[in-house]
């Protein structure tokens, strides 16, 4: 009801301007010709009433001061009206939206016939004087004949253009020819506005609508619009077009500084035209329009509403955006998050079930059934039987066989009082009670190898679950588009001299993206600047895509407060031909990145390709973005599957560039420190290696390292090398940690040093540092 109301209050001010373009349209020539008649057709056509457009049509006539042609104004909009009625009638109004029936179009048409015969035939016509050119137009009749058919014509480009502008100006785009005859109707109506109000009236509202135009789009598109305004003007003798062209070029510059800059913009080269054409000085009454007509303009503006303008720019902005790509964005992003979600209840199922197969039933109901089978293979055929069932001696045989499940196996020292003074085949017994407990040892070793693997696929899928729901939640989440800063983006590249076809800008404040295409060839570095400049902040370019030889698109992202700088420094040790020690520095995504040391057991080839597997893993799960509890649980159980005993110390940190924060998982391995120029952190660990135990203790903690700060992780062999910890920090406090790989040589030195210049077990040192990258944003490249 509410929408309905304001439609219908829409329409009744439309109304208003209509009642002006008639009055203009009729003072079009110089005989009163009816070009409004063709506007009356193209309103009507439209779907606004004929008895209100009729008789604003017939009131407008009245400004022509002539009964005879107010007479004929109303006649021909009785005729338009009676036309658009039968067509109404033709086509009944619940059919308006299926196909026309054959010949409902012709009554309006025939009734614009008529009344154009009307003004052929009887309307009041002094001829232009065209005859020394064209002898053959030079009666009134024929002339009359003439504009006749031109303003039948009109009345199906009026048509065109008023539906247009109705309908889907600035609702969606225009096709050229609505724009072409919508531009027809402006410039005839500027011609009418002109000659009725006269040129200084005329100046006064283009000047304006230029400063509305101005503030509103804040871009270069003001010079066509100037251009636009000025042809009426021109084509009548008044002010030129370059003038319209000066003055809009003005408006650009000031159009940032609000609206007192643009006024003062328009009343300083207003005022300068008026000097250059003599009409300040001296300052005499004729001075006084030129100067009305740049001052009415600026008070009006002034006065318009801030609400107003807004409103009017935001509807400025939604018109130009692009919205077809973001929807296909977000709904895109949309469905790929259902089915990530989809995915991931699947594999949450997997996990489930895999866990519900997992039960310790065998393992309970083991000892009854070895006491059963003990019980009727081997004591049921003894002499002795029914003595010992009479002593309960059952029970006793439970208890021996619970002492066989916990050690392995059983002997005499295990056996109760009671069956060491009963049971007459005590040696037979025992054999047959290993020999069971054997069977079990072999059954529980494939349960248990089973059930590991059960649980390790039911942890992978819990991983690959939680992987899949994260990824969903951030895909299902639309984009939010930010079309002002895009808007200021587009005013500064044009500037730049850089022409971007495209922008856009989407995502949070701390994680934006900026995707532009540009034409033509493009400095990266400037391109870059401006955007820095706009945007308030750092940037790097993520990706450049060239899609053909002019066109280039660039996907720019938020640069993270720090960067980092990595030293590594590592000795094989002495005999072997590979290094057991493995490091990897690994970027997760542009804002997180992962730096690990292995030491795999011992030394050697064998050792290196430990340490190796369990950096690879690692570093798999990590990109992957799996949990890091799940991560260290999964492998320490594929290391743990291994036919021989694969022992790995490990250290891991995952840094965040934009906050610094460190994640570190120390495992087994030595003493890692956190270094700057005024202090030393020692981090220790007292838990087991990977692949010892089934489950895992790892050390965990979480920093947050400071501009400068200097991580450090070293292998056993380092360590091992000082006497003492203390001893190695007593180092560290004299080196300098400026440089990463520097302090790392200079460690790896001085532990070789140590052991007399031949390494005894594999040394590795590895360090990083982070750092503020310098930032230099000039104003001047905006």
């Amino acid at each position: 009801m509410l929408k309905r109301k304001n439609a219908d209050i829409f329409t009744l001010l439309l109304y208003v301007p209509v009642f002006f373009i008639f009055l203009c349209l009729n003072h079009v020539g110089n005989n009163a010709e009816p070009f409004g008649l063709a506007l009356l057709f193209g309103l009507c056509y439209a779907g606004l009433s004929p008895i209100i457009c009729g008789l604003e049509y017939f009131l407008s006539s009245l400004f022509l001061a002539s009964v005879p042609l107010s007479l004929l104004f109303l006649l021909q909009a009785a005729l338009l009206a009676f036309g658009f009625f039968l067509r109404g009638y033709l086509q009944p109004a619940h059919a308006a939206g299926s196909r026309l029936r054959r010949g409902t179009i012709l009554p309006p048409f025939l009734c614009l016939v008529a009344g154009l015969s009307t003004f052929v035939f009887v309307a009041p016509f002094v001829p232009y004087p065209i005859g020394d050119v064209f002898p053959v137009l030079a009666d009134a009749f024929t002339q009359k004949i003439i504009f006749a058919f031109l303003l039948f014509l009109l009345s199906a480009v009026f048509a065109i253009a008023v539906k247009a502008l109705l309908h889907k100006f600035l609702k969606c785009r225009l096709q050229i020819e609505e724009i072409l005859f919508s531009a027809l109707l402006y410039l005839l109506t500027g011609i009418g506005f002109c000659r009725f109000f006269g040129f200084n009236a005329y100046l006064g509202t283009s000047f304006f609508l230029l400063l509305l135009f101005s503030y509103v789009t804040k871009d270069a598109t003001g010079a066509v619009f100037a251009f636009v305004l000025g042809i009426p003007c021109a084509l009548l003798g008044g002010v030129g077009i370059e003038r319209f062209f000066i003055l809009s070029v003005s408006l650009v510059l000031f159009c940032h500084t609000g609206k007192w800059g643009l006024c003062f913009a328009l009343l300083c080269t207003g005022a300068a035209f008026a000097f250059l054409d003599g009409v300040l000085y001296p300052f005499t009454v004729a001075s006084v329009p030129p100067l009305l007509t740049t001052l009415c303009p600026c008070i009006l503006f002034l006065l318009l509403p801030n609400g107003i303008l807004r409103k009017l720019e935001n509807e400025l902005i939604f018109y130009r955006e692009k919205h077809l790509s973001r929807v296909t964005v977000n709904l895109g992003r949309a469905a790929v998050g259902g089915q990530l979600f989809e995915l991931s209840s699947l594999f949450k199922e997997i996990q489930t079930t895999f866990s519900a197969l997992d039960d310790d039933s065998a393992e309970k109901n083991a000892c009854a059934f070895i006491v059963n089978t003990v019980w009727q293979e081997q004591c049921r055929g003894c002499p002795s039987f029914k003595s010992c069932q009479a002593r309960a001696l059952k029970s006793d045989l439970q208890k021996l066989v619970e002492i066989g499940c916990l050690k392995g196996r059983v002997s005499l020292i295990d056996m109760t009082e009671n069956m060491a003074h009963t049971c007459d085949r005590q040696s037979d017994l025992l054999y047959a009670v290993n020999r069971q407990l054997t069977d079990f040892r072999r059954f529980m070793t494939e349960a248990e190898n089973v059930s590991s693997g059960r649980a390790l696929l039911a942890s992978q899928a819990q991983g690959v679950s939680e992987i899949l729901k994260s990824v969903a939640l951030e895909q299902s989440r639309p984009l939010p588009i930010q079309t002002k800063a895009e808007k200021e983006l587009c005013v500064a590249f044009l500037k730049a001299g850089i022409v971007c076809t495209e922008i856009m800008l989407f995502g949070e404040e701390e994680d934006f993206t900026l995707s532009l295409i540009t034409y033509g060839k493009t400095d990266v570095k400037k391109l870059t600047d401006v955007a820095k400049y706009v945007l308030q902040s750092p940037l790097i370019l993520s990706k450049r895509i060239p899609l053909n030889r002019e066109k280039s698109c660039f996907i720019f992202r938020r640069r993270p407060l720090f960067d980092a700088a990595f030293g590594v420094a590592t000795k094989t040790k002495e005999g072997e031909r590979a290094c057991g020690d493995t490091y990897a520095v690994v970027k997760i995504d542009e804002r997180r990145f992962m730096v690990a040391l292995a030491d795999g057991m011992g030394s050697g080839e064998y050792a290196q390709k430990i340490s190796a597997c369990t950096l690879s893993l690692l570093e798999s799960f990590y990109r992957a973005k799996m949990p890091p509890a799940l991560i260290l649980s999964t492998v320490n159980k594929l290391l743990s599957f291994g036919k021989e005993e694969t022992f790995t110390c490990v250290d891991i940190g995952i840094v965040n560039l934009d906050t610094g924060q460190a994640d570190l998982v120390k495992i087994g391995s030595p003493a890692a420190f956190i270094l700057s120029e005024k202090s030393l952190q020692i981090l220790e660990s007292n838990s087991l290696p990977l692949g010892i135990l089934d489950s895992l203790r790892p050390d965990c903690a979480t920093y947050t390292l400071q501009e400068n700060e200097l991580l450090l992780f070293v292998s056993d062999g380092i360590s091992g090398a000082f006497g003492s910890t203390a001893d190695f920090c007593e180092l560290l406090k004299k080196v300098p940690t400026a440089n990463p790989q520097g302090l790392a040589d200079l460690i790896l030195d001085t532990a070789l040093a140590k052991y007399g210049g031949v390494p005894k077990d594999d040394m590795t040192v590895v360090a990083v540092r982070l750092f503020k990258p310098a930032e230099k944003v000039e104003k001047t490249s905006a």
